[in-house]
Parts: C-alpha cells; sequence; structure tokens
C-alpha cells in the first residue's frame, strides 16, 4: 500500500491532537505539527525520499528522532507511539476536535465531565441538553455543535482536494506506465477544483487490445474491486476513496472529457443549447 506525505502529515497530526487531549507537553505537541507542516509542503514524496536513502533529519523541523518515526511508518503502516497514546486516549476524540467551537481542553472536559468518546455520544448529549450544563459552554455552544454534526453529516465521504490530488498524481503515473497508454485525465468534480471530492472518474485512451482495466485494477492501493468490463472498471481504495476508470476511443476523448467533467447541470444545460440548435 502506498504511504502519501498525508498520510505522514496527518499520522503528525493525530499525534499532536492526542498529546493536546491528554495536555502534554505544548514543545512536543508543536515540534508534531511544525513536522506535519513541513510534510505537507514538500513537493517530492518521503517514501521516495527514502527508498533513494535521502536524510530526512535535514528537513525544517525533522530531527533524527521524527525522521527515524517517519521510516518506521513507511516501512511499517504502524507507529509504537499513535498505540500508546490510543490505550490511553479513545481516538474518536481527535474526531470531535475537528468539530467547529471545540478544542483539547473543551475535547477534554467533555469526555472527563459527560463520559463523551466519540461523535454519536456527543451528538446524543447535545440533544439532551446535557453540554449547556458544563462550565464554559452554553445553550449558543450546544445549539453550534449541532449545527455542525449537521453539515458534517451532509458533506458525507468526501476528502480534500490536496489529499486526493496525491491519490490522482500516484495513479495517473501508473496507468502512464501501461505501454500503449495514450491519455490519462482526472475527470469529475477533481477537474473542476471542488474544495471536496466524493470520488475520482477517470478517463484513459490506449491502443486497441491494451488491457487498461485488468492494469487498473491490480494497482497496489485497491481494496476491493467493485466492477470490471472493457471499457470500464470502479475500485475501492484503502483510503476507501471510489476512483472509476473509463477507457475511451481517442478521437471521442475531448467529448468524453467535456461529459465526464460534469458538472450534470452544465451537461444539461449543454444538452438543452445542442436541441435548440438542431445539432
Amino acid at each position: 500500500m502506498p504511504v502519501y506525505n498525508t498520510d505522514i502529515a496527518e499520522l503528525f497530526h493525530m499525534i499532536a491532537d492526542l498529546l493536546e487531549i491528554e495536555g502534554g507537553n505544548r514543545f512536543r505537541i508543536r515540534a508534531y505539527r511544525d513536522a506535519a507542516r513541513t510534510i505537507e509542503g514538500l513537493s517530492g514524496n518521503v517514501t521516495d525520499m527514502i527508498r533513494a536513502g535521502e536524510d530526512l533529519s535535514t528537513l525544517p523541523g525533522i530531527g533524527k528522532d521524527l525522521a527515524g518515526k517517519i521510516k518506521t511508518f513507511v516501512e511499517k503502516g504502524s507507529l509504537p507511539l499513535l498505540k500508546e497514546l490510543e490505550k490511553r486516549i479513545p481516538a474518536e476524540l481527535v474526531t470531535l476536535m475537528k468539530i467547529r467551537g471545540l478544542g483539547a481542553s473543551r475535547v477534554r472536559a467533555l469526555h472527563e465531565e459527560l463520559g463523551i468518546s466519540g461523535v454519536e455520544d456527543l451528538r446524543k448529549a447535545a440533544r439532551e441538553g446535557t453540554i449547556s450544563g458544563l462550565e464554559g459552554f452554553g445553550k449558543k455552544t450546544e445549539q453550534a455543535i449541532l449545527e455542525e454534526l449537521d453539515r458534517l453529516d451532509s458533506a458525507g465521504g468526501r476528502i480534500k482536494l490536496f489529499r486526493a490530488s496525491e491519490i490522482a498524481r500516484s495513479l495517473i503515473a501508473y496507468l502512464e506506465e501501461l505501454d500503449g497508454v495514450k491519455k490519462v485525465v482526472i475527470a469529475g468534480s477533481y477537474r473542476r477544483g471542488r474544495e471536496t471530492v466524493g470520488d475520482l472518474d477517470i478517463l484513459i485512451a490506449a491502443k486497441r487490445g491494451v488491457d487498461a482495466s485488468g492494469y487498473f485494477v491490480k494497482y497496489d492501493d485497491v481494496r476491493d474491486i467493485l466492477s470490471r468490463g472493457e471499457s470500464k472498471a470502479s475500485v475501492l481504495l484503502d483510503s476507501g476513496l471510489q476512483v472509476d476508470l473509463r477507457i475511451v476511443p481517442a478521437a471521442s476523448f475531448g467529448a468524453a472529457l467535456l461529459y465526464f467533467t460534469g458538472s450534470k447541470e452544465h451537461n444539461i444545460a449543454l444538452r438543452k443549447i445542442a436541441q435548440k440548435r438542431k445539432w
């Protein structure tokens, strides 16, 4: 399974969040956050840097200790420190910190005073009106929590564009390695530059006889093959992101790219214009 820079950055952010909820040393917390920002800002892939034998400790904010932790995570897919923290602190408390208005101190208070360990506990407590009784909270905060939970629910399983970009770049590089592939482009909401992405739609043009869908479903990050045919395939990645592949003739690639980039409303509007002009 590929390890992306965002995976490492998210790992360090999570460790920092857990340490902050626990009331840990603020300098140690800052070190993990600074390291996460350094990783997020790199143009090259950290995994490739490690394979090339580069010294990560020379990067800003990455000393020997954190460089060693990065190497362990890339090679083993886990980190002992995170497991130790998760034994002491429910990992889902980190999710609560993503809710607007809830910082580490408030999450800690909710957990210690009301036994809240996750989103559903929080929702239940807010609906029952028990949060407003805590010192430092109140009716306005309680209502704001409920509104924020509703907003997050409506967002569904979408991921941030920058996270999708890393996944997309790796997939494109993989598909372009297949002999006979002429063109690979990500369409859909990703190409439209939306802030969040629900899935990835990939268009590919290849020479006749090239088994692009068979090659696609063998990608390392594939968790499940949802469907596979001669002209299309769908998979679910380890990240939970669904990726749909469409194989189209080179002559039709431009029209297919326009259609699959969308949006649905845009396509309907174009169709009406075409019908009006009798195209």
